[in-house]
């Protein structure tokens, strides 16, 4: 038996939806979870990729209200229970596991996608460093580094920098969320290549993405796109 196998029998892996423990073995999520993921659906929203009513509607009513600066959105997930849950474990909880099974999912699902656009570098959206130092590491980084595990695609988490530790966005409203982040965000010691994908866990107005977007353009980036497991 190796060390992965007794750390599976002394440690089991739990399902990254419902926290079962899962079968010896098994990765990832049980049968039942993997059965039922609230997958976005098309038709999807040009922008940012958020379902919308139907193909004749190219965006949804947050992106005709408001023009973002990066150029498409690859949400997989809908936040709903059980995964919305999951997101909150692995972002306040030391679920950090999860991040392996959403990452390869984020990768997996939109892969054709990835080729066509062709990104230079997946960007974590950072975390401000007492944010890391409470937390003991940054969600979006694992994502991003479990999607280059299955993508190729390198990492760079040297373009952006947190400088502002703000308030969490959920607590906030669209407008209240654009402030909080307004120079939250600053150029990190590398130049952005041409094309960047941003990785987060949570898409919800934008207003995050649109705030490193606007550092990455401003840097030398040409192109920046945006994924997350969730919207």
């Amino acid at each position: 038996m190796n060390g992965n196998s007794l750390k599976d029998l002394f440690f089991p892996r739990r399902c990254a939806v419902c926290d079962e423990v899962l079968p010896y073995g098994t990765e990832g999520v049980c049968q039942a979870c993997g059965r039922k993921l609230p997958f976005i659906e098309e038709p999807r929203c040009f922008r940012c990729g958020k379902t919308v009513e139907n193909e004749e509607t190219e965006f949804c009513g947050d992106c005709m209200r408001k023009e973002h600066l990066f150029r498409q959105g690859f949400p997989v997930l809908r936040y709903v229970p059980p995964v919305s849950d999951a997101m909150a474990a692995l972002k306040y909880h030391g679920r950090a596991e999860y991040a392996d099974f959403y990452g390869k999912l984020m990768a997996e699902h939109f892969a054709d996608r990835w080729k066509e656009i062709s990104p230079d570098c997946l960007v974590p959206v950072p975390v401000h460093p007492h944010r890391l130092r409470k937390r003991g590491y940054n969600q979006a980084a694992l994502l991003a580094q479990a999607m280059s595990r299955s993508l190729g695609i390198p990492v760079n988490e040297d373009l952006l920098i947190r400088s502002a530790d703000t308030t969490a966005q959920k607590k906030l409203s669209r407008e209240e969320r654009a402030l909080n982040l307004r120079s939250a965000f600053q150029p990190g010691p590398e130049t952005p290549p041409p094309c960047v994908l941003l990785v987060d866990d949570i898409y919800t107005t934008g207003a995050t993405v649109d705030a490193c977007t606007e550092v990455l353009l401003a840097s030398g980036a040409k192109r920046v796109y945006s994924t997350s497991v969730c919207c």
